[in-house]
């Protein structure tokens, strides 16, 4: 990434820009949540949900839940994140990160537009998470 670019407010047309990547990825990860549902919990999920006669089949059941929620999780935060920037969109506050309140790079909101923190912030949240953790 240029650190080199300058970091200023984001430009009507650079914003629609971002709307349309939002949009068109918000899409993708639906479908790629149905099909995951519809593959992962077809209907051999339903036979053993509705034929459930033992501790087994019922644990059986659980395991394949839990499977598909944990595949589900990284869909269900980008989706949220998206979700965020686009109200902030809205808001007209896109583009300021929600740490330090400076603009973020427009290179960075190109590979990311999901992204609500500057690159410094960002690290610096996941420093304290992976601290936090530990």
């Amino acid at each position: 990434m240029d650190m080199t670019e300058e970091r200023r407010q984001l430009t009507v047309e650079e914003i629609h820009e971002l709307r349309e990547k939002l949009l068109k990825r918000r899409e993708e990860l639906w479908e790629e949540v149905r099909e995951t549902l519809t593959s992962r919990l077809g209907p051999e999920y339903r036979d053993v949900i509705q034929t459930v006669r033992e501790e087994e089949d019922l644990a059986q059941a659980d395991l394949q839940e839990d499977i598909v929620i944990e595949a589900l999780k990284s869909r269900k935060a980008e989706l949220e994140d998206m979700a965020k920037a686009l109200w902030l969109m809205d808001r007209g506050e896109y583009g300021k990160c929600q740490g330090c309140g400076r603009w973020i790079r427009f290179k960075r909101l190109q590979a990311r537009p999901s992204a609500i923190y500057c690159l410094n912030c960002e690290e610096k949240r996941e420093r304290e998470g992976r601290a936090a953790a530990e």
